[in-house]
């Protein structure tokens, strides 16, 4: 087979999606030796691809507009490539592709949770979404979490959606690099002792009830730890910097912005623990990533978050600011309970294996994509074969 894989969206700082979509391919170039791949890119060849550069062929666009690149570049560039199969590891498929494609869909968020998308995002994803559903294109989730979810909202067909586990990227482990800590320590302006949150500062993560947990631990019981936030900026995020601003939280909390993965890592390390009760996650990799560290975890007690954490972590209703405070302080505070979650946290981490995604989605394309899948202009590419 001949595959492509969309990669015009990792030009951006990568969070989840795009380090999803980079792994995975990478993974897949090490180990498949059979099929031949064709990776499109905007800008430029990652840098983290530089060594599989023989594995490849690379079509390369100097734009980065995702409407454009989706819907007008990458059909007429495909078709050109001869496919015989294109998959879409983040956004939707366009409307109309001359091959049989397929897409990762992480979860339900648009049909679930509308209100923490910006519409012009909600409107994308269930228009072009809907439409790689309806036309039966194959589709790969994360957790069975999300595949409930996507065949109960989206009227997907079981046998449409394939649950494969996203990996663990290696350079998550623990760390005792002294000098590293002080580094990070001076260049965030950090306490010595801190609750560590990290992703995009979106509604759909929960920000504005983990500050008010944090302020609720302040002022009701003595709890020394600061909050650190990581992540870049996302979307109607101003309603989370005014609940920070409120009741002198702020001088207990530290926002870096977006951070590179080294400094992650450390981050990682050094924290006390990590609170993540997302409302909504189709997977959740700083769960993960925390464990592998050695950073014990507070999380949602619902959906992937659950199953991904695999009961290796404190859970709390992510919708009541008690039940998260109240995680909080246990795990800060008990530490026959903290070393427990260390140790579970180590061997759940190491359960995820991004060779082992690379063999189950070979084993999913061996088995076909689902009949229908290819639009009116598929004659332009060849069927894949089994």
């Amino acid at each position: 087979m001949r595959i492509g894989i969309d990669l015009t969206t990792i030009w951006r700082p990568a969070t989840g999606t795009e380090n999803l979509a980079i792994e995975m391919t990478r993974a897949l170039l090490r180990a498949d030796q059979r099929n031949e791949y064709v990776l499109f890119f905007a800008k430029e060849i990652h840098p983290r691809f530089a060594e599989f550069t023989k594995r490849f062929d690379a079509i390369v666009t100097r734009r980065s507009n995702e409407l454009f690149l989706k819907n007008l570049w990458l059909p007429r560039v495909a078709a050109a490539a001869k496919l015989d199969y294109m998959h879409f590891p983040a956004f939707p498929p366009p409307w109309r592709f001359p091959c049989p494609s397929g897409w990762t869909l992480p979860d339900a968020t648009p049909w679930l949770y509308p209100e923490t998308m910006k519409l012009k995002s909600r409107w994308y994803y269930k228009i072009l979404g809907g439409r790689a559903v309806a036309t039966g294109r194959l589709l790969i989730t994360d957790t069975e979490a999300s595949r409930e979810d996507i065949v109960r909202h989206l009227g997907a067909r079981q046998e449409q959606v394939h649950v494969i586990y996203p990996g663990l990227r290696s350079i998550f482990h623990v760390s005792h690099d002294s000098a590293a800590f002080e580094s990070v320590r001076r260049r965030y302006c950090l306490p010595e002792r801190f609750v560590l949150f990290v992703g995009t500062i979106e509604p759909r993560k929960n920000l504005r009830r983990i500050l008010s947990a944090f302020r609720m631990l302040k002022a009701d019981r003595d709890f020394q730890p600061s909050l650190v936030i990581v992540g870049r900026k996302g979307w109607l995020y101003n309603p989370i910097f005014s609940e920070l601003s409120r009741g002198g939280l702020a001088q207990h909390v530290h926002v870096t912005g977006y951070v590179h993965d080294r400094d992650l890592v450390t981050l990682y390390n050094m924290a006390r623990l990590l609170v993540f009760p997302s409302l909504y996650e189709g997977f959740g990799f700083p769960c993960i990533e925390a464990m592998a560290c050695g950073c014990p975890v507070v999380t949602s007690s619902r959906g992937a978050l659950r199953e991904v954490s695999g009961g290796f972590a404190v859970h709390a209703d992510p919708e009541d600011v008690t039940a998260i405070a109240d995680g909080i302080w246990q795990v800060d505070s008990d530490d026959l309970l903290r070393q427990k979650l260390i140790t579970d946290g180590f061997q759940r981490a190491a359960s995820f294996s991004w060779d082992r995604y690379a063999e189950q989605f070979l084993s999913v394309l061996k088995r076909g994509v689902p009949e229908g899948n290819a639009d009116e202009t598929s004659e332009l590419c060849s069927t894949p074969s089994a």
